[in-house]
């Protein structure tokens, strides 16, 4: 009787811990999301975000911005913008809560939907790293630059996950996945690898109907830039630049993964040294994340690699498959520049293929403990840093809009040198 109370408390002391540190990174999360939002960056791109909301308050709904690509990106870039206006939003700050508050909304439902495909902890993990990655947070607080990947990866995942169950599932997928052309086309991209990908594993069973959902996405996405082309030639899509080397793709996608994308924020020589002289330990805590993340990333390759030669091949694995390789020979193929924001949809797959392999609890939970400690670190000193000098002026992230994007008619004043 004794033996059975012990292990029914211990259950739920497991129990509480669990949910009680769930809760702790979705506050901490939220606390740095929508802390100090005098502070944040203003530059051209959230500038152009802002006019969309003043533009669809005026019944303007299709808005245009070019990309580095050198093609335009479709109106479902600025959907959150768009319906922000309509409903009445007026100030630069609600806009960025009201956007805030969506995002983290989809990361918790993905949280719930990945509850019944891996187990508790892993799902923990997952989630406590899109939360609380040092970059997706300080990008979150950009309207239009994350494409709202949320929405689309989420929704992606779900038709994918349940894709042979019933065929209007198939069909939702192929729409979703071609849709995405007419918001982002970097996750159009993606979408397009991994469906080829389930396609060449035989892992696709109703095709027919996943192609009549690509013809109506497709579609429906072109029709989106019917106004645009009305209004504008028609040129030869040009990238601006050409791709920064053949690794480029994986070492963004890598720094990524780990957070120590933000440092480009700072990128600066002598922004990041004045950042390390205030937080001596924020270099050696970025590069152990990304070393960390390193061996799990080799760990997943290794793992998909015998599930190859096993023909044991899951869902998952083709998430993985597709997003890590596939779509990497893709974007290096384009010889286009990369950045981090191109691959957030991309990266939430990554993660969720990565940390659900682990299969042992306390590696597990010793993760958990130790990326949600090392990421709060981070955020912690980006941002004191970030207010203290009101952004990092040589730097990417400019001057904050506090001092900048508030208060100047010339938006160049607020970049960065």
């Amino acid at each position: 009787m004794r033996k059975l109370f012990g292990l029914q408390l211990n259950f739920k002391l497991q129990k509480y811990t669990y949910w009680l540190t769930f809760t702790g990174i979705n506050l901490t999360s939220l606390y740095f999301k929508l802390g100090d939002l005098d502070f944040v960056e203003y530059k051209y791109d959230q500038q152009f975000a802002f006019n969309v909301l003043n533009n669809c308050r005026n019944g303007e709904i299709f808005n245009y911005i070019d990309s580095s690509a050198g093609v335009p990106a479709g109106p479902l870039l600025y959907l959150y913008e768009c319906v922000g206006g309509i409903f009445g939003i007026t100030s630069y700050k609600n806009l960025l809560i009201f956007e805030i508050l969506i995002s983290h909304f989809l990361l918790l439902v993905l949280f719930y939907f990945l509850n019944s495909q891996v187990n508790n902890y892993s799902n923990l993990l997952i989630f406590s790293f899109l939360a609380l990655n040092p970059y997706l947070i300080v990008i979150g607080r950009n309207p239009g630059v994350t494409a709202h990947y949320e929405l689309f990866t989420v929704l992606f995942l779900y038709f994918f996950i349940y894709r042979n169950d019933k065929k209007k599932n198939s069909f939702y997928l192929g729409v979703i996945s071609t849709l995405a052309f007419a918001a982002y086309i970097p996750i159009f991209v993606t979408n397009i690898c991994i469906l080829g990908t389930s396609l060449a594993f035989k892992k696709l069973d109703n095709v027919k109907n996943v192609i009549y959902g690509c013809l109506v996405g497709s579609t429906i996405a072109l029709l989106l830039f019917v106004p645009y082309f009305l209004n504008n030639n028609l040129n030869t899509p040009s990238s601006r630049s050409g791709s920064w080397g053949l690794s480029s793709f994986w070492r963004i996608l890598l720094d990524l993964q780990s957070g120590k994308s933000i440092i480009v924020k700072v990128q600066h020589v002598d922004d990041y040294a004045l950042l390390n002289s205030y937080y001596p330990q924020f270099d050696v805590v970025a590069n152990l994340n990304y070393f960390l993340i390193f061996l799990l990333l080799l760990y997943s390759i290794q793992n998909l690699i015998k599930k190859i030669f096993s023909q044991n091949i899951s869902d998952f694995d083709i998430l993985f498959f597709g997003s890590l390789i596939v779509s990497g020979v893709v974007f290096t193929l384009f010889d286009i520049p990369l950045y981090a924001h191109y691959l957030l949809s991309l990266i939430v797959l990554i993660y969720i293929y990565t940390f659900s392999i682990i299969n042992k609890k306390i590696l597990t939970v010793v993760l958990i403990v130790f990326f949600t400690i090392s990421n709060t670190y981070l955020n912690s000193s980006f941002f004191n840093f970030i207010e203290i000098n009101n952004g990092a002026h040589r730097s990417d992230y400019g001057k904050v809009y506090n001092i900048c994007g508030c208060c100047t008619e010339n938006i160049k004043e607020c970049k960065g040198q």
